[in-house]
């Protein structure tokens, strides 16, 4: 991260206005292998040298978006930038008001209401989770660790921001609907565990559960 910065400041002087770490760091819930979320501000649209810089900058490690005067500007993931504008969603908003820290520049002040966080959750659940629900119920054979880590806990985050308002991390999630579901505690506690454990095994009781978690998320909503 302070490397990025520091290579982008060499090599772009003034460019950098303000960075912000959002997602799992920011909420306390990085696990081994997690993605460094950042959102760089930019003083400027960037130039095509500007733009040569930030692919330069890029790294395996940090998922990066980059905004001018607001707006969504370049991105960056698995160590390739993207110069089609990001994708800035309420909830990425949200969690740059009340959620991340900032190592550099004035701390972010967005427009974006509660309202638009759930709709937006709502929507996201029906296009985009409900799919991949269906898929899991479907699927067979070996479990894919990274996959199935990824179906068990984002339906549950975005069930908990349209009940309450807050962004929680995956973990979190998964105590929180452990609690409300309690005869799925045991595999959800064994998934939230897995997290942080590279080691642990998972087998396809733990997909039955997350494709369980999904649909009450979506039958309720």
């Amino acid at each position: 991260m302070s490397d990025h910065v520091a290579l982008l400041d060499e090599s772009a002087p003034g460019l950098v206005a303000a960075v912000h770490v959002v997602g799992s760091t920011a909420l306390g819930d990085r696990a081994p292998g997690s993605d460094l979320d950042l959102v760089v501000e930019l003083s400027r649209p960037p130039s095509d040298d500007d733009l040569r810089k930030l692919a330069e900058a890029q790294s395996l490690e940090l998922d990066v978006v980059y905004l001018v005067d607001g707006r969504p500007g370049p991105w960056g993931r698995d160590g390739r930038l993207n110069t089609t504008p990001a994708e800035v969603t309420p909830v990425l908003l949200e969690q740059l008001n009340n959620y991340s820290r900032t190592l550099r520049g004035p701390r972010p002040a967005f427009a974006v209401t509660r309202a638009e966080v759930e709709r937006w959750c709502r929507r996201n659940l029906v296009e985009y989770w409900a799919p991949l629900i269906e898929l899991g119920a479907a699927a067979s054979g070996p479990v894919f660790r990274e996959g199935l880590l990824w179906l068990a806990f984002g339906p549950a985050r975005l069930w908990h921001t349209i009940r309450t308002g807050e962004i929680v991390g995956k973990s979190r999630a998964g105590e929180l609907a452990g609690r409300h579901w309690p005869d799925l505690a045991g595999p959800l506690k064994e998934l939230v565990e897995a997290r942080h454990d590279p080691g642990r095994d998972l087998h396809d009781g733990h997909r039955g559960a997350a494709v369980e978690l999904g649909r009450r998320v979506l039958a309720e909503f």
